[in-house]
């Protein structure tokens, strides 16, 4: 059995599941329950070790933002003291007897999608996020590429013409497409709706179908751009607002099968919202599997 950690920007799952991708048992701890970022990894901590002693683990999975180093994480806008963390460290004294597997959490879930999910078999392929965070994992020939420094798939850096950027801690496109972004965004046009989820519950209404269509094209333009550069075959799309996968998949298709001279296959993934957690599970896995 595989214990798990999926650290998002604004929930966090800690699971025990199996080697085949079977979850058997799971908490969830909402970020904005705790005062900073020390006090969020200390409770799911606290809540992996009770699991561990309810279960008979043999490795650990952790699934996290950004970028994770043995003195803190790089690209890790979404929780305030999240790059100060030095999460080796803490899981390795947390769980002294035991292989621990750290990843980003996109290419993570990217890993379960391709071992038990929607992406079995891709040669070529994008898993896209899009929940609090934006970002894609790249898979070629049948494996994930991180690029020179980790970095492949960082769309949450995409920029507009004049907008402030990573040099000024800024990530132009989840700071106006993410989750929570797309909620006050919403929340100020329609006040009657709660956020992301709500407004593509509700299409019947015209303004509101015109309000989705805007922004999903404007992300499936942005996305596009990346897709001419790769030629993939498919993308599969999870996260937190992969839950309305029916609703915005339609403009994502009709956007790219205008502009794409090659449109890819779109999926959902198999997974969802609790693709960072499998995506543990996978890490965990594979690195048993090596060995």
């Amino acid at each position: 059995m595989i214990l798990g950690f999926d650290f998002g920007g604004s929930k966090v799952d800690i699971g025990v599941g199996t080697s085949m991708g079977d979850l058997l048992d799971h908490r969830r701890l909402m970020v904005q329950d705790f005062p900073n970022a020390r006090a969020v990894v200390g409770a799911a901590v606290d809540a992996g070790v009770e699991l561990q002693r309810r279960y008979d683990v043999a490795a650990i999975g952790v699934s996290t933002m950004g970028i994770t180093l043995a003195d803190g994480v790089a690209l890790a806008p979404n929780v305030l003291g999240w790059a100060e963390l030095r999460l080796p460290s803490i899981f390795q004294h947390a769980f002294p007897n035991y292989p621990i597997a750290i990843d980003n959490d996109v290419r993570a879930a990217c890993s379960a999608e391709m071992l038990w999910g929607s992406m079995r078999s891709c040669q070529s392929g994008i898993y896209l996020n899009l929940g609090t965070g934006i970002a894609m994992a790249l898979v070629f020939n049948g494996g994930i590429w991180q690029g020179m420094h980790g970095a492949a798939g960082e769309i949450a850096y995409l920029w507009e013409m004049g907008q402030a950027g990573y040099s000024r801690g800024h990530a132009p496109f989840e700071e106006r497409y993410g989750g929570r972004a797309l909620d006050h965004m919403i929340q100020a046009q329609f006040p009657m709706l709660g956020g992301i989820n709500d407004l593509l519950r509700h299409q019947a209404n015209s303004l509101v179908y015109e309000f989705t269509h805007r922004i999903f094209r404007d992300i499936a333009r942005h996305v596009g751009h990346v897709l001419l550069a790769l030629d993939v075959e498919m993308v599969s799309v999870g996260g937190g607002v992969s839950s309305q996968f029916e609703v915005f998949a339609p403009i994502f298709e009709d956007e790219w099968n205008t502009h794409l001279p090659y449109p890819p296959r779109l999926v959902p993934s198999v997974f969802r919202h609790y693709a960072g957690l499998y995506g543990a599970f996978a890490l965990a896995s594979r690195r048993e599997g090596a060995k």
